[in-house]
Parts: structure tokens; sequence; C-alpha cells
């Protein structure tokens, strides 16, 4: 699973090379990789679901109530009614154990020999919201780890759909392992002079990273402890940031919890899930987790290192921040 095992073990799992990083676990250790199912849930789920690239060990799955032109090339579809998705989504899994609908029995088809349900959408809809619910009840019965990546509406959207994302918010806590939460108007930072269209596409191609990389370095052997640190955080925040030159491990970290998204006082985040792609594996790896470790020192860590996008020149940092 991991490319460079042998050369990285001082830096696996409750290393010791740093005082630094005293409490510090290293993803994709495991021989085997994590089976993860990408679901991507009504139009912003699907919006961001045909940006992720997936890797070997994870399927593509698309919910929607018809096939539209972005899940085309997704094979792997669930074509759901709308109506019945909220009450089926509430229905609470020690009340109700078993997959009782015809909904819930296709999702768990798609679901079958997976590991971990990375859901994503969008809330405040009739669909993206209720679905990610289900997936998540249906993933929890199934026994398999979840984790959610959410977009808040804008402001401006109006009350009711503000209080139905709200609601959709509550409950897909209580579904999912971990809910990371990417609000709309945080996205006016990063694309301010864009058209909105353009701008909900870059948010679509942005929330894709951490989907298709989090899947890519995740074992099998991961997936205990890698729940217990989600549920072990009450709200989870998320962010990026890339460097060049000298530098590069200060300035991405510096920017990754700079990010619009990353709402949270550096020194309140009590876990962390650190995704890094280096030019130079054991000084970059150390570096970043000293920097992660000097901002957040309370903070238990588990942390991966991808391969680097080829031509790029940056250390690109993701930080998924639980408080």
């Amino acid at each position: 699973m991991n490319r460079c095992k042998a050369r990285r073990q001082s830096l696996s799992r409750r290393t010791s090379d740093r005082q630094s990083v005293a409490d510090v676990w290293q993803l994709g250790m495991g021989e085997e990789p994590a089976r993860v199912a990408i679901v991507g849930c009504g139009g912003a789920g699907c919006n961001i679901l045909r940006n992720v690239i997936a890797p070997a060990n994870a399927v593509r799955i698309a919910m929607n109530d018809e096939v539209v032109p972005t899940i085309a090339d997704i094979p792997a579809r669930l074509i759901v009614r709308v109506e019945p998705l909220q009450g089926y989504a509430a229905m609470d899994e020690k009340a109700v154990p078993n997959l009782e609908t015809d909904e819930e029995k296709e999702i768990s088809a798609a679901l079958l020999d997976r590991d971990v349900a990375l859901i994503v959408g969008g809330l405040g809809g009739q669909l993206g919201g209720w679905g990610m619910g289900l997936v998540g009840r249906v993933a929890r019965i199934l026994g398999d780890a979840t984790f959610a990546l959410a977009t808040i509406p804008f402001g401006l959207e109006g009350s009711i759909r503000r209080q139905a994302a709200e609601a959709q918010l509550r409950l897909l806590q209580n579904r999912a392992d971990g809910v990371v939460t990417f609000s709309n108007d945080q996205l006016l930072r990063v694309a301010k002079d864009r058209p909105m269209a353009k701008a909900l596409a870059a948010l679509g191609v942005i929330m894709a990273r951490p989907a298709s990389d989090l899947a890519a370095a995740l074992a099998r052997s991961d997936i205990p402890p890698l729940r217990r640190m989600l549920r072990g955080a009450h709200e989870w925040r998320y962010g990026m940031g890339a460097g060049r030159e000298k530098h590069r491990c200060f300035v991405a970290v510096e920017e990754a919890y700079a990010s619009p998204w990353f709402t949270s006082l550096p020194e309140e985040v009590s876990h962390a899930i650190i995704l890094m792609s280096v030019l130079e594996p054991r000084t970059d790896e150390e570096e970043i987790l000293h920097e992660v470790r000097r901002r957040s020192p309370k903070a238990t860590v588990a942390w991966s290192s991808l391969p680097p996008i080829e031509h790029d020149d940056r250390v690109v940092v993701q930080i998924f921040a639980g408080v």
C-alpha cells in the first residue's frame, strides 16, 4: 500500500523521531487498501463527483432522481424518488435496524464489500441533504466508516433553505462518523470575481480533491482508528495550502490553516488528518508534521504522503481538522 514503507518506518504509527510529533500515526501502512465508495448525492454531489479521480481502491456512485449529463460517465447510479427520502433518512437505526425500503436496499447493494463511504453533496435541497443522511444510515447499518463533505447554502438563499440545511446537517452528524462543511458564503473569498456558476463549479473541484486523496491514503487496518478519530470531534473543518522553494512546507501549512473553510482557531484542533504531496519525502514530511504540531499542539494526528502531481514543483498540504 505504501510506496516507501521501509524508508518511512521511523515516521510510522506513534513515532518518536521528534518530541513535537509524539502523537502521530501514519495512514496506509497496512497490506490491503481500504475499499472505498465515494457517493455523490443530488445535483451538487454529482457535480463534485464528476471531478473526483477515483483511485483503484475506490468506486464512484451517483445518487439522483434522474440521469443527468454530470453523471453520464459514472456507471454506478442510484436513481431515487425525492419524496420519501426525508422520512427514510430520519429512521433511527436502533429502532429500525434493518434495511426496510427499496431505496435502502439499492444503496446497500452499491456499498456491498466497501469499508468506507465518503459522501459528498449539498445541504438545503430536497434530494442531496436527505440523500446524504440516508446513505449514512445504510452505511452505519452495514458497519462501514462514514465521512461526509457537505456544502452550506448562501445566506441570501432564504430562510426555508437555510432551515432545511440546518435540519439536514443535524441528521447527517448523527448518521456519519464525521462531517466537513463548506459554506458557500466563504466561496466568495476565493472566487469573488467569477460568475456564480463558475464559482460553484470551482467549489466542486476543490471538494473533489480531498475525497480522491483520502480514498487513496487509506488501508483497511486504518478504519477502526480512523472511525474513533472522526467520532472524537464534534465538528470538522478543511483547509488546503501550497508552497514552493525553501520555505514551501511552512507556507503550505500556513495557507491550509488560513483557508476560507478552516474557521477554527489552530489551538482548538483536537484531531487532524493530514494529506501531503511533497518533493523531498522524509524532510518535507517531518517539517509539515512539525508545523502542524506547532500550531495545534493538542491534536492527535493521522497523516499520509501521496505522490506529487507530475510537473508540479509545489508541496501541497490538506488538513481535516476536528474540534
